[in-house]
């Protein structure tokens, strides 16, 4: 140990560690010696704290997997909601288990995706604008809290020389998470939530050279973060009261959620679509899945006119699934057919799972659309679909 280095501060001998930069103090000379010494005596400018952590950390690295649970490359939206949403109800059960292994996941979504009607991959790697490239991360980001279940916050970014942006966010809900001010002084409006050592990390890189968005998730289970979808009202209502406090914004907002006018707005739930599909000759609701903000499904003038629509010359079905095509962030699900070389629409299945905490959610509902048509006399020798085995296995039951 440098006696020059060491320092006595209110009668204890201090040392400042070169790696952390914060004094070290001891009551006696000998003790602070241990604390920079190695094991075989020599003094060294790093505390044992900082070499401890050191070490921890290399022998993480050097177990850490390098694998990923699932890795694919997307050309489409359908494709990678469909994939990550498949993917998480087979292996996440929102139980918090320490000693479990993070769940990894890879998705490369190649130039000619969209992910958002007026936002390709292309635009976003090739044009150095940092506002479309935040938007379109702020954009997957809430497709996968819609698909998890778990909300990420942005962290940092770094924008390299060569156009390659990466957006870093943490789960809101990871006991690592910085807090920047202390806990006690905070005064909450709402219930504290839980934290956990979920280790959530994930990594959003635009890649000019390579004309493609590479999405890491790194995540262990736990419970799921409330879903919180803001309409285009409170959007603008909000818009409109820059000059109020965020508590008086949202303390108007729930004193108006309780009015009759604001549930005349387009705020809330698919019930508005129960009442119109009810209102017109031939269309008819499904029982069972008319759940009020998860799910609603009806046949159409095609499929319930069998004077009009022989359902024995119904023996070729299609089916197909979009997303993002409507503001409430519903999933559409529709079952086709063609009947004298004419394409005929028989069902649609609006579903949103994303509030429901559930095993099998979306699986469940699609295998009773599935299982009500068929009971009510569609049996087709052969189905189309572009879905995964799990999607398979539903349509052949």
């Amino acid at each position: 140990m440098n006696d020059q280095q060491v320092t006595i501060i209110d009668s204890k001998y201090c040392q400042k560690c070169a790696a952390c930069r914060t004094q070290v103090c001891c009551d006696t000379l000998f003790e602070l010696q241990q604390w920079y010494s190695s094991k075989d005596g020599h003094a060294l400018k790093t505390c044992k704290k900082c070499r401890d952590m050191k070490a921890s950390k290399q022998q993480g690295d050097a177990s850490k997997r390098t694998s990923f649970d699932l890795d694919g490359c997307y050309e489409t939206h359908e494709e990678f909601v469909d994939a990550v949403s498949s993917f998480m109800e087979l292996h996440d059960n929102h139980v918090f288990d320490a000693f479990d292994q993070s769940l990894r996941m890879k998705a490369t979504l190649t130039s000619t995706f969209l992910i958002d009607n007026e936002i390709s991959v292309e635009a976003c790697t090739q044009n150095a604008d940092h506002d479309l490239q935040k938007r379109a991360a702020i954009l997957l980001r809430n497709n996968l809290f819609d698909c998890t279940g778990y909300f990420f916050h942005v962290r940092r970014v770094n924008v390299k020389s060569d156009g390659q942006s990466t957006f870093t966010l943490s789960c809101s809900r990871s006991s690592e998470t910085k807090i920047e001010r202390d806990p006690s002084q905070i005064q909450r409006y709402t219930v504290s939530k839980d934290v956990f050592d979920c280790q959530g990390e994930l990594r959003i890189t635009m890649s000019k050279a390579y004309e493609s968005v590479t999405i890491v998730y790194e995540h262990k289970c736990h419970m799921e973060t409330q879903k919180f979808h803001m309409t285009d009202e409170v959007r603008n209502y909000i818009k409109s009261q820059k000059r109020l406090t965020p508590r008086q914004i949202y303390q108007n907002l729930v004193q108006m959620a309780n009015e009759s006018e604001f549930e005349k707005t387009d705020l809330h739930t698919i019930t508005r679509q129960q009442l119109l599909v009810a209102e017109h000759d031939g269309f008819e609701l499904i029982e069972g899945l008319q759940e009020p903000g998860v799910s609603l499904a009806f046949t159409t003038p095609c499929f319930s006119n069998q004077d009009k629509y022989d359902r024995a010359k119904m023996t070729e079905v299609f089916v197909d699934s979009t997303f993002g095509t409507n503001k409430h962030g519903c999933e559409l699900y529709c079952v086709l057919t063609e009947y004298d070389l004419v394409s005929l629409p028989l069902s649609y299945l609006l579903l949103d799972t994303r509030g429901l905490s559930e095993d099998g959610k979306r699986g469940l509902r699609l295998t009773q659309w599935f299982t009500a048509l068929r009971n009510a006399g569609l049996k087709p020798n052969f189905v189309h679909t572009d879905k995964d085995f799990a999607g398979c296995t539903i349509i052949s039951y």
